[in-house]
């Protein structure tokens, strides 16, 4: 259960406000001298000020499951506790009043899946601007390694992978920089062969923990998506599941048409062998459970997992596997995911 509450003078004029932050508070808080009224809606004991009707009255008022209207929609139920105040002469100069917004709030729903938004937010610029030094730096190195090494065919294939993806990195960067990292460039594109890629970059990584890959894919039609936001967001999956079996293990990717039917979907299931999930329902800020053996780690990585799939108008659920280790299910959409920017 969330709260805030403030206090008024006999005048409905806010003197101070304190508790959960949100639209609400932060109004409040913005808008002392003025009357609360102007800052959330009125509240009312039938006909009458509920507020000016507890100090009229000099007791304490109780609103149980109250119905009000907030800047998010209608807060379904609210336990509202007003308490005049009475100075020493006897005199009310004022009242207390402490909102109790109840489980189930949609203003509650909306505020929580804000946080994490704004936990990244304070951090991303300054983690774009550190990238592009050490990127530079990269694409340095690989110049150089390209002369010395170019009649390798192995490190030509990797170099020209590694090369693209800088590439990427440094667009991605500079348009983050400028707008929304969100605000994607979809293109057409054939999922197995971004996978194929994807997993390509990870080998190195899961050879040092002894992770093995399998793919299975299968036959699907050209997706319409942005391949760099959505690339990320795979290998955020996958380098979780890596994460998950330090001791060794293997990463299965699947890919299959969701409704053969109609191929009105498709599928990308990504499955793993390692610790599972925690027990007790360890969550990131996503609200997804964490399965990642690293005890470090605030599960930002998940939560724009989750962003760029619902971007693109597609679903994501983890669940845990009969014999161990996570399975993810990704669901993207065949049509239509070039006007998704607004899915929810």
């Amino acid at each position: 259960m969330k709260r805030y509450s403030f206090r008024v003078d006999t005048e409905l004029r806010l003197l101070s406000c304190s508790g959960t932050t949100g639209s609400h508070a932060d109004c409040l808080a913005a808008s002392r001298g003025a009357h609360y009224y102007e800052c959330i809606p009125r509240l009312w004991d039938g006909q009458e000020d509920a507020v000016h009707r507890a100090m009229e009255i000099r007791t304490h008022l109780t609103l149980k499951g109250y119905r009000m209207f907030c800047f998010y929609g209608e807060i379904q139920a609210a336990d509202i506790e007003i308490e005049p105040l009475i100075d020493e002469s006897s005199r009310c100069v004022g009242a207390d009043v402490d909102i109790h917004a109840l489980p189930g709030c949609a203003a509650l729903g909306e505020i929580e899946h804000v946080h994490p938004l704004i936990d990244i937010g304070k951090v991303s610029v300054t983690l774009a601007h550190g990238v592009r030094n050490p990127l530079n730096a990269i694409k340095g190195a690989m110049v150089y390694l390209n002369e010395k090494y170019r009649s390798d065919a192995t490190f030509g294939e990797f170099a020209a992978i590694i090369n693209e993806e800088i590439g990427r990195l440094d667009r991605f960067i500079t348009e983050f920089l400028s707008t929304s990292c969100l605000e994607t460039h979809r293109e057409q594109v054939q999922l197995n062969d971004l996978i194929s890629k994807i997993v390509k970059l990870a080998s190195f990584q899961a050879q040092a923990s002894g992770v093995v890959f399998a793919t299975e894919f299968g036959e699907l039609p050209t997706l319409y998506i942005d391949s760099f936001n959505m690339g990320h967001a795979i290998l955020n999956v996958i380098n979780n599941s890596i994460g998950a079996m330090p001791r060794g293990g293997s990463v299965t990717l699947r890919t299959a048409v969701s409704a053969p039917s109609d191929a009105a979907s498709v599928s990308i299931e990504i499955s793993d062998t390692g610790t599972g999930m925690a027990p007790g329902g360890v969550v990131a800020p996503d609200g997804f459970p964490k399965w990642s053996s690293r005890k470090k780690g605030r599960g930002f990585g998940l939560f724009i997992t989750r962003e760029i799939i619902r971007h693109h108008g597609g679903s994501i659920e983890i669940s845990g596997n009969r014999e161990g280790g996570t399975t993810v299910l990704i669901v993207l959409p065949v049509s239509g995911c070039g006007e998704c920017g607004d899915a929810n």
